[in-house]
Order: structure tokens, then C-alpha cells, then sequence
């Protein structure tokens, strides 16, 4: 905390009042720097070399077509001498945790999840016509089953390495196994348009007002890219989603493909296990397990 401090300050040229770690996750850690003269600060400490650079890329894309503000990006450090990693400057934006809202009306409560399906539907009606893939990819896919078949492999042996380091079970693995032998049966319909998803569009990553239940901003986007739209819902049902009924939201605003809910069983084991092995972050089992056990239904 104390180098952090130090760095922030030959960057920044001001002492600052307070400072005070407000989050983490699978990737950085973050911190608000409070000031007598100047707007709050809030610095993001990657855990993960390369994360910085990407999620950079993924504000400022959809920052573009954001019904709410997201984080204006002030300043970046790549790791070096000066401090060992790499570290994002944003602006504070005002807002509670929107995890947190479970106590409120009918009303509000339906508001506010319109609100937020609202604005994940402005994403997902912008698409990318050369093609589905990571938004910095210097070639797309023409279908996205090409692209994630290819991406499921890798996801696949991403498993086998965590499953000989003891992280997951023979049966996490087997599911998956058997989820990539039956690609062709999950993923049975064609997705016609690649559209832009955030990648970790859940409650945690949304920002409120909780006394008039309104979004204030978009936070965090990870794994953002040009994708089946389908691939950001099963985060609709994490944190307090399942409270504010937000799948049923989005599905009363967008028709749902008939197999959907199978591809959000394989987009949510396979997710997390891709965030479990690049984060380094210790698998938790019982959390894995159900998520393979969703799965498994569909196979």
C-alpha cells in the first residue's frame, strides 16, 4: 500500500487525504485515492501482466455505445523499475455496489432492471460485420462456432493442466470433455451476427443509485468481444440478478434462440474455468462443480 502511494504521488503531484482499497477480483485490485483539491482517483493494480492493455481497449469500445457512463481512462503504468505492475488511472464514478440491492419495491426494482438489460442491449445491437472474435484480433471468424470451437479446445486444455495441479475434479473435467465432444449439438442453431458483449455484465459490475434504484455507470468489462449475444446472459442470473429478474428482463426485450439456455451452461463453466487459470486465482470447487452440474443436464 505504501509503494502504491508513493508511485501514485510522483504521478499525480499531490498528497493525498485517503486512500482506500474498494474492490478486486480474478485479475487487479483496486484503490480510491481521496484529495482535499482535486477529484477523487481510482487506481487499478493488475495482478496480471497483459490485463491492462486489453481492458483499455475494451472501456474506450464501449464507452462508445454505453447508455451510462463508464471510467474515463487518465493514465496508465506498464510494469517496470519504477513499480513492478501495471496500473490504470480512472475517474470516480458515483454509485453503490449495484450487487447490493436487494431491498427495495417491486417497483424500483423492476426499473432498475430495465435499466440495466437496457443498456446491455445497446451493446448487443452493435455488430461487427467482418466477423466474430477478440475485438483486437487482426483477423475475425465468419462463423462463431468456428471461432469458439477453436477457443473451447483451448479452454479444454487450460482444464486438463488445472485438473494435474489438483484444482479441479475428474468430473469437472469429464463434463467439459464431453460438452466439446458434443459441440455440434449444443451449439445447433447458426448465430447470424456477431454483436459486442462486455463479457462480465452481472450486478457487481454495475453501478447505482440505490435510494432511486438508477444505474450511474458500467464498470469492469472483461473478455469483451464480438460474440453470439447469448454469451453475456448466464452473468444476468449472478449476484442479486436472479432478485431483479434481469434474464426474464432481457428475454421480454429479445427473442432467445430455442437452445440458449445449453449455451449459457457451456459458456459459464467454460468461462470461469478460462478465468480460474489465467488469474492463477485458487479454483473454488463447490462453485466449479455446480456450474458442471448445469452443464451436464444438456449432455
Amino acid at each position: 500500500m505504501e509503494a502504491l502511494k508513493e508511485f501514485v504521488l510522483e504521478k499525480v503531484g499531490e498528497r493525498q487525504m485517503e486512500i482506500y482499497r474498494i474492490g478486486g477480483g480474478f485479475y487487479a485490485d483496486v484503490y480510491k485515492f481521496d484529495y482535499l483539491k482535486r477529484e477523487p482517483l481510482v487506481v487499478k493494480v493488475y495482478k496480471s501482466v497483459g490485463m491492462m492493455k486489453k481492458e483499455i481497449e475494451q472501456i474506450r469500445l464501449l464507452s462508445q455505445y454505453s447508455l451510462y457512463p463508464m471510467p474515463e481512462v487518465l493514465w496508465c503504468h506498464s510494469a517496470d523499475d519504477t513499480f513492478k505492475k501495471d496500473v490504470l488511472a480512472m475517474n470516480f464514478l458515483k454509485g453503490e455496489n449495484g450487487g447490493n440491492a436487494f431491498y427495495i419495491s417491486p417497483s424500483k426494482k423492476a426499473k432498475l432492471a430495465e435499466q440495466v438489460v437496457d443498456n446491455l442491449l445497446a451493446f448487443h445491437n452493435v455488430h461487427n460485420p467482418a466477423g466474430f472474435g477478440a475485438i483486437d484480433d487482426d483477423q475475425y471468424y465468419k462463423t462463431f462456432n468456428e471461432y469458439y470451437r477453436h477457443k473451447s479446445f483451448s479452454i479444454l486444455d487450460m482444464a486438463r493442466k488445472l485438473k494435474c495441479d489438483g484444482q479441479i475434479t475428474n468430473y469437472v473435467l469429464n463434463v467439459m470433455c464431453e460438452a466439446v465432444d458434443k459441440f455440434e449439438e449444443i451449439f445447433n442453431l447458426p448465430i447470424t451476427e456477431s454483436s459486442l458483449i462486455h463479457g462480465d455484465y452481472n450486478m457487481w459490475n454495475i453501478m447505482i443509485d440505490k435510494k432511486n434504484c438508477n444505474v450511474t455507470a458500467i464498470i469492469d468489462p472483461c473478455g469483451c468481444m464480438w460474440a453470439d449475444s447469448e454469451y453475456d446472459l448466464y452473468q444476468l442470473n449472478n449476484a442479486n440478478g436472479k432478485h431483479l429478474k434481469l434474464f426474464e428482463t432481457y428475454a421480454k426485450k429479445k427473442q432467445l434462440s430455442e437452445n440458449c439456455c445449453q449455451k449459457m451452461a457451456f459458456y459459464e463453466l467454460f468461462t470461469e474455468i478460462e478465468h480460474y487459470y489465467n488469474s492463477g486465482y485458487p479454483v473454488i470447487q463447490k462453485l466449479i462443480k455446480k456450474q458442471a452440474d448445469k452443464l451436464r443436464v444438456f449432455l
